[in-house]
């Protein structure tokens, strides 16, 4: 039987939500670039490795621009001829990838849109300040880019989360740290995909995600060291502490239950 709603953690923020034969995926971050290739770039995305993994992508969004979030937006496009949902910077970069345009929608915040058995919302968000009280590669992508560059030029642009909705019930995607409880009014989940790696800057943060959704399930992500190869088991971020983020969850008074998943690994929603 095929699920109403299943979730597969793909790395950082990165997941693919499947409701039927649907399949929605978000942040996608799978070339994995090792510190070394990050600190000397240009960087490109690997698409040999992108295609090994990617087996059917029906639409894709990107919170925001950093590399760690996009820069495997413009492959999952055009190897799958996925529908790509991202800021005015997203679609610069895939424009500059050689995205056809027909597969390229804005999006702005706020829009109630249709995509397949989702409903999908984006909410307009922040970036955490996690660099010294700043947040990184600040800026905009005003024009098509096209790779190789250097990661720095992955600019963050506009910021997101992202409400959907199936028949097997509703997620919440947070891909940075931050939040913004006024854009989020009247929004509720069942499960949120929660980022934890920069938490510490954002005051409350674990507290307001609860009390803002009230989840019933809590998935964190972002914790892990996203410059190791996907096929190698997950380490974290030396400073993430996500022991922390796990007590800050229990302590709540929903105390909704956490799944923290391997990498690659999946758990049935309904």
């Amino acid at each position: 039987m095929r699920p109403r709603l299943a979730v597969q953690w793909v790395g950082t923020a990165g997941f693919r939500l499947v409701s039927g034969d649907h399949h929605f995926w978000i942040d996608p971050h799978l070339s994995r670039h090792s510190l070394g290739e990050l600190l000397r770039g240009p960087i490109a995305p690997k698409i040999d490795l992108v295609a090994r993994t990617v087996d059917v992508a029906h639409a894709v969004a990107a919170g925001h621009s950093h590399f760690d979030h996009a820069i495997d937006v413009p492959a999952l496009a055009k190897l799958k001829g996925a529908r790509v949902y991202g800021s005015s910077d997203t679609l610069n970069y895939c424009r500059g990838s050689g995205v056809a345009e027909a597969q390229l929608h804005e999006i702005r915040g706020g829009e109630d849109i249709r995509e397949g058995p989702f409903r999908f919302r984006p909410v307009l968000s922040q970036h955490s300040t996690i660099v010294l009280g700043h947040v990184p590669f600040p800026g905009r992508i005003e024009r098509p880019l096209a790779p190789p560059f250097r990661a720095s030029e992955l600019r963050v642009g506009t910021v997101f989360g992202f409400h959907l909705e199936s028949e097997g019930g509703s997620v919440y995607h947070i891909g940075s740290a931050n939040l913004v409880e006024a854009e989020m009014a009247g929004l509720r989940a069942d499960v949120v995909l929660c980022c934890t790696v920069g938490r510490q800057s954002t005051e409350r943060y674990t507290a307001r995600v609860l009390d803002a959704l009230r989840p019933r399930v809590v998935i964190p992500c972002h914790w892990d060291q996203f410059w190791r190869p996907l096929d190698e088991p997950a380490r974290q971020i030396p400073t993430n502490d996500i022991e922390g983020f796990l007590s800050e969850v229990a302590s709540h008074p929903l105390a909704p239950e956490v799944r923290v998943l391997p990498l690659c690994g999946w758990t049935r929603i309904a």
